[in-house]
């Protein structure tokens, strides 16, 4: 009996690992999508905060993409050792969600903040438009900083799932098209039709799909 299940059991595992693997994808273009989402969102928060659409886009790049760069760095050391990244990716998905959606708010109150600090130094306009970047900036960090830690959890997970150049190529292709799905529609459908705050709880509900995924993928692929 024992012998019969074998073969069964090998023909299961590829199957899995191939389920596994398409979830894992799902995960990583909902969280593609997510992200490119926050950004349309706070470079129109910030362009009626600072009053420039240039002066928004440069500081909510600067922010994402040293979020990304820390989030990378900081993953990098550590992802070696983690015994379930699928797992844990979904777990920072999750906390993507809460500081995502968290951002818009709080994007509002940096900028009161902002008029108390200025107006307690004197500051002038140039130094005013350097205080409303720099409380702006500080609250994008965070989530950008989520957002780079993901992309290694799952470059991780998808190697030890499918092999590295499978991994490589799958994870970057899904990850690009889903973010260029979520800057065309937050740009072009979402926030013009429902506003900041209806954009930001799409994001948010993209964020928790990619982590159900990542969590149904760790599940497969024991």
């Amino acid at each position: 009996m024992s012998a019969r299940l074998k073969p069964a059991a090998a023909a299961a595992a590829p199957l899995a690992a191939s389920g596994a693997f398409a979830l894992l994808l799902t995960a990583v273009g909902s969280a593609g999508v997510a992200s490119l989402l926050y950004e349309v969102i706070w470079v129109r928060q910030l362009a009626l905060s600072l009053g420039s659409t240039a002066i928004a886009g440069a500081t909510m790049l600067s922010a994402f993409l040293a979020g990304l760069a820390f989030g990378s760095w900081l993953a990098a050391r550590r992802v070696d050792a983690q015994g379930t990244p699928l797992r844990s990716l979904a777990m920072l998905e999750v906390g993507a969600a809460v500081v995502g959606a968290l951002s818009v708010p709080m994007l509002e109150y940096a900028g009161r903040a902002y008029v108390l600090t200025a107006s307690a130094l004197g500051a002038g306009p140039d130094l005013s438009l350097v205080l409303r970047a720099v409380f702006s900036l500080i609250v994008m960090l965070l989530p950008a900083t989520l957002f780079g830690v993901a992309f290694p959890l799952a470059s991780s997970a998808a190697a030890r799932i499918a092999g590295p150049e499978r991994a490589a190529s799958g994870i970057s292709a899904v990850s690009s098209f889903g973010s260029a799905i979520g800057a065309a529609l937050g740009g072009l459908l979402l926030e013009p039709l429902f506003g900041i705050t209806g954009a930001a709880i799409v994001a948010v509900g993209f964020n928790l799909l990619a982590a159900t995924a990542a969590w149904m993928a760790a599940s497969r692929a024991r």
